[in-house]
């Protein structure tokens, strides 16, 4: 066939063939094998794709149906959309990985070359670091084979040592040491060393089953000497594929064919099946897939497909190595070399022309030639396909490309470009012999067409230009062309149901009879361009406006058939065409196929899929016969309409791809995720997906949700879940397809601490507790305060009993009557007043803790007189307030000079030989303090201390009641008092005192209450 497929030829019988047809078919082997990138239906992924390398040894597909890739350069997960790439950084124990099997736990495990083993699980990569059993399970000589028994207990063997290791499934490892095998056959020695196994099973009995180059052997006991079950066969290898099938590959003596055989029982050696002769001595991996076709990978030959024992398509793909069947059917092959490639299921049955066949062109534009032919343009030239034979059209134009290919009857033909002049060619016949198109007459337009348009109904024909219409004659084509003006732009033309010729400008127009009217019914599409139409049916019609959307108009009403598809079309859309009740939609990449679209006028819905092919650039769809034409930059597809309705449509399977907790990453474990319900989750999902189809995401929040919500994009935030147990569920679906099963994982959302009942118990008891000791805390400080102030009371009537003291008033009482012995009444009534008006004064004080300072100073003035007369005028005072100080408004403490100024004169005045002095000054030293100095030009503290008179205790207990009020009132008005004492004039022979006093002040116009 002239698409390549099927190829029906057994290798094993070409030299049956002519020689002429043998070069003829090894040459047409050659150009459909060794481009496989002009084919769609093949795609292959490298290093630019995310593989970590392009040397390949292994692909896997695992129990979650994730693609697995073991490289020379680590291992790669792959979902069909990206690649997550393994390494030594990333927990491997080396990079070069060439096998990959998973056991029933679900741990994927990774064979290395230098002999070590990791395994992936959890996502974790596990090594002999973090599990400490992979250091036991190293050799010499690394395994290449990997076999699970039904206990669970997995076996690591096929190295030359004999080697067995068992991990069991409580993780002990056990080491074998297989005994020498004896071998009866006479062509081999009686005992073979060094030999490996390349397969080995154990049977429901506990029977193990080895087979090795030399023959079948089992065993009872792995510690006990294997027993020769046959040697029929020398084996080259046993291979298990992917879906669990077990081959032999075996070569008869002197002989250089090798055969592939299948067996299914591995104690019974007469009940295998011979499936394939090849002369390849390098098989690398065998597949039976679910079609029926075997494929056989070679190191050296490249792949293999076979049906019925013959080649019907070969794969030259160099060093090719291990070939599988993922769930979807799709065909995976690995290279040393070349990456992987992925074949689509239905390769078989969609047909390939590639760009190789059209001087290595893509194709731009197709037209039907009848119910089995279609033309094909590739710009300066045209093809016709016919049957299996491909014929060049005899025509070229230096000036234009063709993109237009419309044939008009049997024997005439119109191509062109648009906006170009096109070509009329008359006369068309086939010239099978020299494998081409001819004409007879050709004839070009004297003006320039965009696109033609033909009303099969009425043989009619258009075009247009900016601004005139081009109407043809079908008889006479260009001899009788009509040019209307319409005094618009036109966007484009055609014919509705009613046959009448549309015209899109900036209105729609009906065209009849050189003149135009505005059509009413599709007055929505004023100023839009309508890209595309179609007649559905006798009542229904289709427009593609603009590229992104689709309407149906029937009976005079609109839809949008666009806003019914579940998932969206995201590129434009290029081509339509209508058959059998079946929309074909094309983009540049993808055909998308909707089935019954007129139900969506009723149903509000419409269904879609996608063929599994995904082009890198669609130019024109076309269906001819049963086929559906697909021209692309990578060459011709041809689709048989019927196997499109085979299609199957897996559901793809959801998962997430991560689970954040406030920007924290969390590891989604079997029992879920607990947060608190004030916590942000953030979800990141994906889906394992091997189609080109797009997928819809949807999601519900059991618990809260009663409906299922579609996602855009891949990833949901949940928040401020209240308090409660949730299931968050995820599923997924491809267009046409089922929803998948949901993935789900637990949420447990606890109460915020501000949400826990607890906690008002304890807020309560906290108040309670606060305003306890609020309580205790008033109650202390009142105690504190009374006991301050009685303590304040208890000071100021001790320094009033010292103020008060017998000495003193018997000093004065003498020296009144001192007056009176020398008959001075006058100064004995004078110092009696003074007296009397002292000790008022006193009495006075003994109301109040704080005092007028005014009223101090006056009781001090008056203290000092009658000591001056006492004393005989022996010393001279001065009392001096600074401006600053108003004394009618402050309060000071009541009697807290008069003890410094009493111990002034009986300690440095009364010792004098001369007149003394004493000065007091009063200034502010900040709002809340004053500071008193009392100055003495007496003895000094030095030397009065040489004298010992009879008051000494009573002014040492005086003073100390003085600091003691200080204190106190520091504490109770919280102002710094001090008192500190020093020389007037150092150095002098009578150097004084100098006694600084801070003290508390109060403004006030009367006294505080004591």
């Amino acid at each position: 066939m002239i698409f390549g497929k099927p190829l029906t030829i057994s290798l094993n019988h070409l030299t049956e063939l002519k020689i002429e047809k043998w070069l003829f078919l090894l040459a047409f082997l050659f150009t459909w094998t060794n481009i496989l990138a002009q084919d769609p239906l093949i795609q292959r992924f490298t290093t630019a794709d995310g593989l970590p390398s392009n040397g390949v040894y292994t692909v896997f597909q695992g129990s979650n149906k994730f693609l697995w890739f073991a490289t020379d350069a680590g291992v790669s997960k792959y979902d069909g959309t990206k690649f997550i790439n393994y390494r030594k950084q990333d927990g491997l124990s080396s990079n070069d990985v060439f096998n990959i099997n998973e056991d029933s736990f679900g741990r994927v495990w990774f064979f290395h070359v230098n002999a070590s083993l990791n395994y992936y699980f959890q996502n974790t990569i596990h090594n002999e670091k973090n599990t400490p059993i992979l250091g036991s399970l190293k050799s010499d000589y690394y395994f290449r084979k990997f076999y699970e028994d039904e206990d669970r207990n997995v076996y690591f063997y096929f190295n030359p040592q004999l080697l067995i290791y068992r991990l069991d499934s409580q993780n002990h490892i056990t080491k074998y040491k297989i005994r020498s095998i004896h071998a009866k056959h006479e062509a081999l020695p009686r005992v073979v060393e060094g030999m490996s196994i390349h397969y080995m099973r154990r049977d429901a009995s506990g029977e193990f089953y080895f087979w090795t180059s030399t023959g079948n052997y089992t065993t009872k006991d792995l510690n006990e000497q294997p027993v020769l079950l046959s040697n029929k066969y020398k084996f080259r290898d046993i291979i298990s594929s992917s879906n669990n099938r077990k081959y032999i590959i075996t070569r008869r003596l002197n002989s250089i064919q090798y055969e592939v055989k299948r067996f299914n029982n591995e104690s019974n050696f007469d009940k295998i099946e011979s499936l394939y002769n090849t002369d390849s001595e390098n098989i690398s991996s065998i597949l039976e897939d679910n079609n029926g076709l075997l494929w056989i990978s070679t190191y050296d030959k490249g792949v293999f497909c076979i049906k019925d024992k013959k080649i019907i398509y070969h794969f030259d793909i160099k060093y090719a190595k291990s070939v599988i069947q993922d769930h979807e059917d799709n065909i995976w092959i690995c290279s040393l070399r070349e990456g992987v490639y992925k074949i689509n299921p239905f390769f078989t049955k969609y047909q390939h022309l590639k760009s190789s066949a059209f001087q290595y062109s893509g194709v731009f534009a197709l037209g039907k030639n009848d119910s089995t032919g279609v033309w094909c343009s590739i710009g300066k030239m045209i093809y016709l396909l016919r049957g299996n034979n491909l014929l060049k059209l005899d025509f070229h134009s230096s000036e234009n490309s063709f993109n237009q290919v419309v044939q008009l009857n049997s024997t005439t033909l119109f191509v062109g470009e648009i906006n170009r002049r096109p070509y009329i060619l008359e006369g068309i016949h086939i010239n099978m012999k020299d494998k081409k198109v001819q004409f007879d007459k050709e004839s070009q337009s004297p003006v320039s067409f965009n696109k033609l348009i033909v009303n099969e109904q009425t043989n009619e024909m258009c075009s247009f230009t900016q601004y005139n219409l081009i109407l043809l004659d079908p008889k006479q084509f260009f001899k009788k062309l009509s040019l209307p003006r319409i005094g618009e732009q036109i966007f484009s033309t055609f014919y509705n149901l009613n046959n009448e010729l549309i015209v899109n400008a900036r209105k729609n127009y009906i065209y009849a009879d050189f003149t135009k009217k505005e059509c009413n019914e599709i007055t929505y599409f004023r100023r839009k361009v309508i890209k595309d139409h179609l007649n559905l049916s006798n009542k229904a019609e289709l427009f593609n406006i603009e590229g992104d959307s689709l309407f149906l108009l029937k009976d005079k009403k609109l839809m949008n058939l666009s806003a019914a598809f579940e998932q969206p079309i995201d590129l434009q859309i290029n081509h339509l065409i209508y058959h059998d009740s079946t929309l074909f939609i094309a983009t540049s990449r993808n055909v998308f196929v909707c089935e019954n679209p007129l139900h969506a006028i009723k149903t509000k819905t419409a269904k879609f899929y996608m063929i599994n092919i995904d082009f890198k650039s669609i130019n024109d769809i076309l269906l001819n016969g049963n086929n559906l034409y697909i021209a692309s930059d990578e060459g011709l597809t041809s689709i048989p309409f019927a196997s499109l309705l085979e299609t199957k449509n897996y559901s793809p399977i959801p998962y997430f791809q991560s689970i954040q907790v406030n920007d924290q990453e969390n590891l989604v474990n079997q029992n879920g995720i607990s947060i608190v319900s004030d916590q942000r989750i953030n979800i990141a999902f994906s889906c394992i997906n091997y189609s080109t189809s797009p997928i819809t995401f949807s999601y519900k929040l059991e618990g809260i949700d009663m409906d299922w919500t579609i996602v855009k994009g891949n990833n949901v935030v949940l928040q401020n879940l209240s308090k409660g147990k949730y299931i968050f569920k995820l599923r997924a679906r491809k267009p046409a397809s089922n929803w998948s099963e949901p993935a789900e994982f637990g949420i447990e959302a606890r109460a915020t601490i501000w949400e826990h009942p607890m906690l008002y118990f304890f807020v309560a008891l906290l108040i309670a507790g606060l305003i306890f000791l609020a309580i205790i805390r008033r109650k202390n400080v009142e105690l504190d305060r009374r006991k301050m102030e009685n303590q304040l009371l208890l000071m100021e009537q001790k320094s009033l009993q010292a103020l008060m003291n017998p000495h003193f008033i018997f000093n004065t009482l003498g020296s009144i009557q001192n007056y009176l012995l020398h008959n001075k009444p006058y100064e004995a009534g004078i110092y009696l007043s003074q007296f009397a008006r002292l000790i008022r004064q006193n009495l006075n004080s003994m109301d109040a803790s704080m005092i007028n300072l005014e009223e101090e100073v006056d009781r001090l003035k008056n203290y000092l007189d009658l000591e001056k007369l006492r004393m005989g005028d022996k010393f001279e005072y001065l009392i001096e307030i600074d401006d600053e100080v108003e004394s009618e408004d402050i309060l000071v403490p009541s009697m807290i000079i008069q003890p410094f100024v009493e111990n002034a004169i009986w300690h440095g005045i009364a010792n004098l030989d001369q007149k003394g002095f004493i000065g007091i000054f009063i200034s502010l030293k900040n709002e809340k303090s004053i500071q008193i100095i009392i100055e003495d030009s007496g003895i000094g503290i030095l030397n009065s201390a040489k004298f010992n008179t009879r008051s000494e205790q009573h002014l040492n207990l005086g003073m100390n009641i003085t600091k003691k009020r200080l204190t106190l009132l520091s504490q109770k008005y919280g102002v710094e008092t001090n008192i500190s004492y020093s020389e007037r004039s150092p150095g002098a022979i009578n150097p004084g005192t100098k006694v600084s006093l801070l003290s508390p002040f109060l403004y006030g116009k009367s006294n505080e209450p004591s």
